[in-house]
């Protein structure tokens, strides 16, 4: 059986998912109108019904994301929002809460597919099987994990696998970051992380002194694993999963395009059908981007930095330095990518690192080749400079930027010697695959055709003509060879809108659900069979860490002992991270490579009451 691979991304509404399906994703993720690990991305029922009826005429895949905790009193409604999506032809649910899957072996839940969310700290072989044994058809795996990892649990797993592949990175392991609850009753378990991990911080040691000030001491970079797609297909990842359900529809064009083109170099074994035609080369450097970092993928350890400690925004590409100063701006030393594009644009955004530290940007007003016109700011020879937005790519991004197609191999045959016409169209399938084929006849007399070359022509010309589908013409083949038969053109476009219709309606019926009564499966929940899920609006025991992360900030300042040995620079710990009046204390598990984020007693941190419904 061949394998396929398939690239999952992020839809935060209906325009962002349609961006995705035409930019070559197999498979699209979005949320529900609630329960979803984004609070802000929701969708009403009528948009996920539009994205999957769209989606479906590619056999993209469309997951909804169910992946918070839920209070007892949500446990009803979440089944019934379940079956609604089930009804509507939602491919699978990604979910965190694992009563959702003890309702579904007991048949209250729709038989759906359910995948674990990384939410579910998949970080292990054990963890992964477990998941398995619960009934998961896929398991999506932690962020930290490496290649050799990756590879150990699916020696270990049958399951489905996906991974992470791009997109911003949590600090903490996803599901055991607590710190945003603990301080202002927001949970990240609850799809209200209050971002902690991108907010400004002091670090300072055990006798008060402040080694670090005002940096994002928490921010990483992004991830970009893109240069080792095939390493982790060989690992026996199935899913290349793109973050980003809070970013706006450019960003999905873009970084969609790049790894659909970057996998179909790899292989052409993906999970959808239809070829994607691209109008503009994908460059994720020129939307949303904090630099790279292909964090962990080959050693699991730290061996380049990962931290962006300046700032949480988009810094996005490097463009040179800044050159000679005039009074009215200044001249850009060309990194090598800014002299191929010729210089910069009217309204390019440009940022860059002051002396004191901070990190500073401006809209370019008025550009001519590497010459930036830009007065009231002293300039400094030397700057590095950064192009967080390129104004001629974000317009090209505006129009039409992609088509993405199926084949249709059509049959045209002339019957009972010329008293009708029969229309076959057979769509592209996978290798081994039965295509979907629709036929439709017609009762019409034929007239002898006096220019035979002339009729084909005509006819190959009408059939081909697909626009407003999502169809282009394959082999076009008549019945007898020959066709000696004139018809007019509005009877063979008539008969080929009517076999379209068909194709589509045939396409659909696959995904058509039988119709269960929901209301009556519900009504079997028991309340008090499945307890102990407080967890999710409670605080976290006293002594639990806020943050678990692989990310560790003695690493970053080397003074790591297990890398530099007798080189490690000597802190005075405990180490202390500061915000406004807040206080958190840094851990450090260096035997399992570990740094942990927790409350500081002596500070004025308050732990508020969360509700117990």
């Amino acid at each position: 059986m061949i394998r396929r691979i398939e690239l999952l991304a992020p839809a935060k509404n209906k325009e962002c998912a349609i961006a995705a399906v035409n930019h070559g994703a197999d498979a699209v993720y979005m949320g529900a109108s609630r329960y979803g690990a984004r609070a802000a991305a929701g969708n009403l029922p009528e948009d996920i019904a539009c994205v999957i009826r769209y989606a479906h005429l590619y056999d993209v895949k469309v997951f909804i994301t169910l992946n918070t905790l839920l209070k007892d009193s949500e446990l009803e409604d979440a089944v019934r929002l379940s079956h609604t999506l089930y009804q509507m032809g939602a491919d699978a649910l990604i979910i965190q809460d694992i009563r959702l899957m003890y309702l579904r072996r007991e048949g209250i839940m729709p038989p759906i597919p359910l995948h674990a969310s990384t939410q579910m700290d998949n970080s292990s072989p054990e963890q992964v099987l477990q998941r398995e044994r619960d009934g998961f058809e896929r398991v999506v795996l932690a962020r930290e994990l490496n290649i050799e990892e990756m590879s150990e649990i699916r020696e270990q797993t049958s399951v489905s696998l996906e991974s992470f592949v791009h997109g911003a990175l949590c600090v903490s392991y996803s599901g055991r970051c607590y710190i945003s609850q603990a301080d202002c009753g927001r949970s990240a378990n609850r799809g209200e992380c209050a971002q902690y991990c991108r907010l400004p911080y002091d670090l300072e040691d055990s006798q008060g002194r402040t080694l670090m000030r005002d940096r994002h001491l928490l921010s990483l970079k992004d991830m970009d694993r893109s240069s080792y797609l095939k390493e982790m297909i060989d690992a026996g990842i199935d899913s290349f999963k793109i973050e980003g359900r809070l970013k706006d529809v450019d960003y999905v064009k873009n970084i969609t395009a790049y790894y659909r083109q970057k996998l179909d170099r790899i292989t052409g074994n993906k999970s959808s059908s239809g070829s994607c035609t691209f109008f503009f080369i994908p460059n994720p450097e020129k939307t949303f981007h904090r630099d790279k970092t292909d964090y962990l993928t080959v050693h699991g350890h730290m061996d380049k930095p990962v931290a962006q400690w300046y700032t949480p925004k988009s810094t996005g590409e490097y463009i040179g330095r800044i050159g000679r100063i005039y009074p009215d701006g200044f001249e850009i030393v060309p990194a090598d990518r800014l002299k191929k594009e010729g210089g910069l644009h009217n309204g390019d955004g440009l940022c860059y690192i002051s002396p004191d530290g901070t990190f500073e940007g401006f809209r370019v007003d008025i550009a001519k080749g590497m010459r930036v016109f830009k007065q009231g700011k002293i300039w400094q020879p030397g700057t590095e400079l950064f192009r967080n937005l390129d104004y001629a790519f974000e317009q090209q991004l505006k129009g039409k930027t992609a088509g993405r197609n199926l084949r249709l191999d059509i049959t045209l045959e002339a019957l009972d010697n010329g008293k009708g016409l029969h229309l076959v169209l057979n769509r592209e399938a996978h290798e081994g695959e039965v295509p979907v084929r629709a036929e439709v006849t017609v009762q019409i007399p034929l007239q002898p055709a006096k220019d035979l070359i002339q009729v084909r022509h005509t006819l190959t010309d009408t059939l081909s003509k697909l626009g407003g589908t999502c169809y282009r013409a394959g082999n076009i083949r008549f019945i007898p060879d020959d066709f000696p038969w004139f018809t007019p053109v509005s009877a063979i476009a008539g008969l080929r809108r009517s076999a379209v219709s068909l194709l589509e309606d045939k396409v659909y019926e696959r995904y058509v659900r039988p119709v269960i009564d929901a209301g009556r499966l519900i009504s079997l929940i028991d309340p008090d069979k499945y307890p102990g899920m407080l967890s999710a609006d409670s605080l976290p025991a006293e002594g639990t860490p806020l943050m678990t992360c692989k990310y560790c900030i003695k690493y970053e300042l080397g003074a790591c002992p297990r890398k530099n040995g007798s080189k490690t620079v000597l802190l005075q710990e405990p180490l202390y991270l500061k915000t406004r009046n807040k206080r958190f204390r840094l851990y450090f598990d260096c035997k399992s490579c570990r740094m942990l984020v927790g409350i500081d007693n002596s500070s004025n941190l308050e732990r508020p009451q969360a509700s117990r419904k």
